[in-house]
């Protein structure tokens, strides 16, 4: 079963409708990571290919001279495929227009996401036999994207992370495909948090088998980032359980707790927040959050807006307008593609 996902506010659904509108050019001087992201989903929609891949090409410089995490310039790609069905044209026109690696990944990563929407929550048995059709289709697309650009960039380590995760949709394995990732790519965290959720309990997979997994990258000399990055994950997984399972909000906010003192990690932040803001302790919730935009994204949609809230649900009026402000500020960006 897919883990319950994290109960978001219905303005960040209307910011989903609002992708189109933000595609414009110009912009008002921004340079931040979310302004790199959104100028490749604008080069996207205006056709720009030259432009779009040329971009690409310098993020992989950046991270070449140490100046950009291979897990920022996944992010980057990370925008392009959470874009929606307006832009599958457009990303045929990319591969037909260029053939480039980039543009192979890209749409790749962009049709495992629309397979993993048309897939949905919970158990697969309970999945209509239509959706299950076309939930595969796109995957196998999404595979073979993966796989040509593989072919143009033999050290594309997100390259075989999507085929994981393609693996995980299909519900079939390899696991060849994690030291591959590894050997090109040891810093991306994807592929290795890709292996450790189907061991958890919700896919039927068990504490220890996570923990052994984690161990077993310990005594493979992985990076320490990671393994405190899949601890907190870890942790993250049991509290789901807890918090939506067995409605243990006790034993929930304490595996929060755990994961966060390994790793700030966005999602148990947020889900800690919210059941602190349910017992009441908005000052708490609030300083969470606060940790979130911090150390995260400082322009997430649903933590300015939980941080609004828990301000003034805890009398901080001056806080939580300060919050809406920056919320419309988050607005027209997307409105103005900046």
């Amino acid at each position: 079963m897919m883990p319950a996902p994290l109960s978001l506010p219905q303005s960040f659904r209307t910011l989903a409708a609002l992708i189109c509108l933000s595609l414009v050019l110009g912009g008002c001087g921004y340079s931040d990571e979310m302004h790199q992201r959104q100028t490749l989903r604008k080069l996207l929609w205006h056709g720009k290919f030259v432009e779009l891949d040329q971009a690409i090409d310098q993020a992989y410089r950046e991270r070449q001279k140490g100046k950009l995490s291979s897990n920022r310039l996944r992010g980057r790609f990370w925008e392009l495929q959470q874009t929606d069905g307006n832009f599958a044209a457009r990303f045929d026109a990319w591969v037909a227009n260029r053939e480039s690696a980039h543009a192979y990944l890209a749409r790749g990563w962009y049709r495992l996401e629309q397979a993993s929407k048309i897939r949905g929550d919970g158990p697969f048995r309970s999945i209509p036999a239509q959706r299950v059709t076309a939930m595969r289709d796109l995957a196998l697309r999404g595979t073979e994207d993966m796989a040509q650009a593989l072919r143009k960039d033999p050290l594309c380590a997100m390259c075989v992370s999507g085929q994981i995760y393609a693996n995980l949709l299909l519900g079939q394995t390899d696991p060849t495909l994690l030291d591959t990732a590894i050997s090109l790519d040891p810093k991306l965290y994807q592929p290795f948090v890709l292996h450790l959720v189907p061991l958890s309990p919700q896919w039927g997979g068990s504490d220890d088998a996570m923990t052994d997994f984690i161990d077993e990258m310990e005594r493979r000399g992985i990076d320490r980032s990671i393994l405190d990055r899949l601890q907190a994950q870890r942790l993250f997984q049991l509290g789901l359980i807890q918090q939506y399972d067995t409605r243990d909000f006790a034993g929930a906010r304490e595996k929060y707790e755990q994961a966060i003192a390994h790793f700030p990690d966005s999602d148990a932040l947020k889900n800690l927040a919210e059941l602190y803001s349910a017992q009441g302790n908005h000052a708490k919730a609030a300083s969470l959050l606060e940790r979130n935009l911090s150390e995260n994204d400082e322009w997430d949609l649903y933590s300015i807006e939980a941080l609004a809230q828990a301000y003034f649900a805890d009398g901080r009026e001056s806080d939580g307008n300060r919050m809406l402000r920056r919320r419309a500020e988050l607005y027209s960006r997307y409105r103005n593609g900046e």
